[in-house]
């Protein structure tokens, strides 16, 4: 099948079909038509979605969409270029650089980007065993596609996945992120520079200065135009080193931050982390309660793991980004949830991104549904229903916490 054909089927704009169009030729040198496709095997498939803890009745209904996609020699024709261009391609691409394709939808749209992960899995198997990685911990971390596959199917009405999904598991695949226990953990990571952290020589206490050039609102949370446009009340932050002192705006360890500036001395405080220094990126799948137990036990294994296999790296901390590590949570929920408690664990900080609060409460869909439409079934819909009736809205965070601080949980930085 001629590439323009492609083109005009799936509606691609000149920009798109020169993205794609590269190694079209070396592409075209190993397709293996329409019904040689591997990764379209069922045999294939079922084999790694099992592998892949995809649910029996989720995977038929990939099948049925399947059967609509190999129906389609254009589709097929598409569907192993971007193998080729992800997976294959001298130059390769990464895949929020491929092109959308308007015209699969719902489940076929689903089934496509589901089958380009799962293309994959073979590959991450083949480097977990040159590696040397537990079994177990391939299981754990292919899985989470599965976690995935029923959030669609939960949510938009469609076993499958979506593209910015293929481009989340590509960690798992390549060995980028691995789940050990109730968490999932990336090795090659630098710390964010948005603080620097500082111990007390005499007490053993710490504290976290702001970059400089933040712009921050009256309460000390980072200043979000859309959120803040009619807040009077702003400050832009400092940060002043001498040979003998650093100078800047404190944030506390709950993530608030002082318009106040404090002084440092060098004999009495020593820099313990800072920008580009190696850490170990915290993500929290969605598979179930993550208690102080469980995220401990998890933090073990992480740094038990990564002392094994990547000792050349010297992470220095646990770091963490997400919609929970909003530090309004606080004002809103009882001291004792697990969102709370996994908060307290670390070092709060401001850190910029929209929050995914609203959809990861409520649902996908939710930000498009009026306040009152939102469901209030579980008791964080409940409060956090409330809080978006007051006029709250929802931000993100960041935290830190030190390996040399380990053991995971309790209250140590707030203790200082």
């Amino acid at each position: 099948m001629l590439f323009a054909e492609i083109v005009a089927k799936f509606g691609f704009t000149e920009a798109d079909a020169a993205l794609i169009a590269p190694g079209l030729k070396a592409s075209e040198s190993f397709f293996p038509g329409v019904n040689g496709v591997f990764f379209l095997q069922d045999e294939f498939i079922r084999k790694y979605a099992a592998m892949a803890a995809v649910k029996p009745e989720h995977l038929e209904e990939i099948f049925q969409a399947k059967a609509t996609l190999e129906a389609d020699a254009a589709a097929v024709r598409l569907l192993w270029h971007y193998y080729y261009l992800l997976y294959r391609a001298e130059n390769k691409l990464a895949p929020g650089q491929l092109p959308a394709i308007k015209q699969l939808q719902g489940a076929e749209s689903g089934c496509f980007y589901f089958l380009l992960a799962l293309a994959a899995y073979p590959d991450a198997v083949d480097l977990y065993q040159r590696k040397g990685y537990p079994e177990n911990v391939l299981k754990d971390t292919l899985a989470d596609m599965s976690v995935w596959v029923e959030h669609y199917k939960n949510q938009l009405g469609f076993a499958g996945l979506t593209s910015r999904i293929l481009g989340w598991l590509q960690g798992h695949i390549q060995g980028d992120t691995f789940r050990l226990g109730r968490l999932q953990f990336k090795p090659y990571c630098k710390f964010f520079d948005r603080v620097e952290v500082y111990r007390s020589v005499g007490t053993g206490g710490t504290l976290a200065l702001s970059a400089a050039g933040i712009r921050y609102n009256s309460r000390g949370l980072l200043y979000e135009p859309v959120i803040d446009r009619s807040e009077r009340g702003t400050w832009i932050s400092a940060l002043q080193h001498t040979d003998s002192s650093v100078t800047g705006n404190p944030v506390a360890p709950d993530g608030y931050v002082r318009s106040e500036q404090i002084t440092l001395p060098f004999n009495e405080w020593k820099k313990v982390l800072s920008a580009s220094d190696p850490v170990i990126d915290i993500h929290i799948p969605a598979i179930g309660p993550m208690t102080v137990e469980a995220c401990a036990d998890s933090a073990s294994r992480a740094v038990e793991f990564m002392q094994k296999f990547f000792p050349e790296l010297k992470h220095r901390a646990f770091v963490c980004e997400s919609w929970l590590l909003d530090n309004q949570f606080e004002q809103i929920l009882s001291p004792e949830s697990n969102i709370l408690l996994f908060q307290r664990a670390g070092y709060l900080y401001p850190y910029p991104h929209k929050s995914e609060a609203v959809s990861r409460i409520f649902g996908e869909n939710a930000e498009n549904l009026g306040i009152d439409s939102l469901p209030q079934k579980s008791s964080l819909q409940k409060a956090a229903a409330d809080f978006l009736i007051k006029g709250g809205t929802f931000r993100n965070g960041a935290m830190f916490l030190l390996l040399e601080d380990l053991p995971w949980g309790g209250n140590k930085y707030r203790q200082h």
